[in-house]
């Protein structure tokens, strides 16, 4: 795995408050040493991995939540790799909601640690989204993922309004699971009648639905390491797809070999931060050495904290597991849920 090669990073010391309403919007830095090594004259980082989070999930979970409890709701669910769950659990904390976060075995330990520590029911399951369906339909549980509640793109439309008080932008790049957060960020520049920059997508190879118009007949390759990213279904792909190509943007993939040089670039420069953010990062270098990116101002979201590159799945049992609506149920019952009316 990525993960076991290269020293652990230093974690950071200097983070800025969960954005939000009131309050501190992730930091925006230029890079110019780093651009100089990627070959990109205008670099900026917006340092969502910066967040107390450790993402910038937290920015839909903070209008998701804020939903819920307007239209009287307790109880939550979410099916996440690790992030969105994290991210989900502290604003329900906050609110004294109930949340239900299902998890795949492959989760990496240094996110299932987090978020079994956090408190909560954390359930390990191999058909996650199934059982989020059953948590949903049968228990009433509102569903907190942002590639389904429509509310979850609309968040990420801030990121926008951030850059745009910033200037101009020529190109972003973003690793995209869902596609919530682009296509949000593609969003909100239009709503502010804002200069659009191309929009960029990035996943890890072997890739998936978001990316696919731009690689017609791919040969299979083997995983990037990115961890379980690459979306094969999502309902927002035709939106995103639609924006992306308005914008003159295209998806891209990035490789195994595309992260690790990367990484080592990033280090070089004292840069460090997820295998998704460094995804975003590789495909910007490949843009420019394509000629097709490289010049103005290109910005890239580091959408996940270094202490992620640790994709090694818990050795340990951690959390109860449930593969069945009926295993769930008996989880769901002990842990206090109710069940809809």
């Amino acid at each position: 795995m990525p993960g076991a090669e290269g020293a652990s990073p230093p974690q950071p010391t200097n983070v800025p408050g969960r954005s939000g309403a009131g309050r501190t919007p992730a930091p925006l830095e230029p890079a110019p040493e780093l651009g100089a090594l990627l070959g990109l004259e205008g670099l900026w980082l917006k340092r969502e991995d910066l967040s107390p989070d450790g993402s910038h999930k937290g920015r839909a979970m903070d209008v998701m939540v804020t939903g819920l409890l307007r239209e009287g709701g307790d109880q939550a669910v979410i099916s996440s790799s690790g992030n969105a769950a994290l991210a989900a659990g502290a604003r329900c904390r906050e609110h004294g909601l109930r949340l239900l976060s299902l998890v795949s075995p492959s989760t990496p330990g240094v996110k299932l640690r987090r978020l079994v520590a956090a408190g909560g029911s954390v359930v390990i399951s191999r058909r996650p989204v199934e059982l989020l369906h059953h948590a949903a339909g049968a228990w009433g549980l509102a569903d907190l993922r942002a590639s389904t509640n429509p509310l979850g793109p609309v968040a990420y439309r801030q990121i926008a309004a951030e850059l745009a008080v910033a200037g101009e932008w020529a190109q972003l790049f973003v690793f995209s699971s869902s596609g919530a957060t682009a296509l949000g960020i593609a969003q909100g520049f239009g709503a502010l009648g804002a200069s659009v920059p191309t929009i960029n997508p990035v996943e890890g190879d072997p890739g998936g639905e978001l990316t696919r118009p731009w690689y017609p007949g791919a040969p299979s390759a083997a995983p990037a390491g990115v961890g379980e990213l690459g979306t094969r279904k999502s309902r927002l792909a035709p939106l995103l797809r639609r924006a992306v190509r308005a914008s003159g943007g295209r998806g891209w993939r990035v490789s195994r070999g595309d992260l690790l040089e990367t990484r080592r670039l990033a280090e070089q420069v004292g840069l460090h931060t997820s295998w998704e953010g460094l995804a975003a990062l590789a495909a910007a270098h490949t843009a420019a050495a394509s000629g097709v990116g490289g010049k103005g101002r290109c910005l890239v979201l580091l959408t996940g904290a270094a202490w992620q590159l640790d994709l090694e799945p818990a050795a340990e049992e951690l959390a109860p597991t449930a593969d069945s609506p009926a295993e769930l149920d008996s989880i769901l019952e002990a842990a206090g849920f109710r069940r809809a009316p």
